[in-house]
């Protein structure tokens, strides 16, 4: 899921209030991350899907500007993504493909 969400190990740590050891173990070993872990992703995946259907429903699609997809407010749990590029990405990507439906 980090890789989805494009978060470096550090990022997942802080995003998820945990430290930087814990999520190598995760991540490494046969250990599975706590409920409260997987309850943030959950959260972070929503916060994405619902910021991207924000972005396509305030794009103006008679004069849509390959601009207007960047202007995405993302908040993670644990902090604002003003640091945190590949979420927004993940929001951008999905706001795209929304967009897209209208066209297609």
């Amino acid at each position: 899921m980090m890789t989805y969400l494009g978060l470096d190990t550090s990022e997942a740590a802080m995003v998820l209030n945990v430290s930087e050891d814990e999520i190598l173990r995760w991540c490494n070993t046969s250990e599975a991350p706590p409920i409260h872990i997987w309850q943030g992703l959950v959260r972070m995946l929503d916060e994405i899907r619902l910021s991207a259907e924000e972005a396509a429903k305030s794009a103006d699609l008679d004069h849509l500007d390959a601009t207007d997809l960047n202007r995405i407010n993302l908040m993670v749990p644990g902090g604002t993504t003003s640091d945190l590029a590949g979420p927004k990405r993940a929001a951008t990507a999905l706001a795209v493909a929304t967009l897209a439906r209208v066209f297609v």
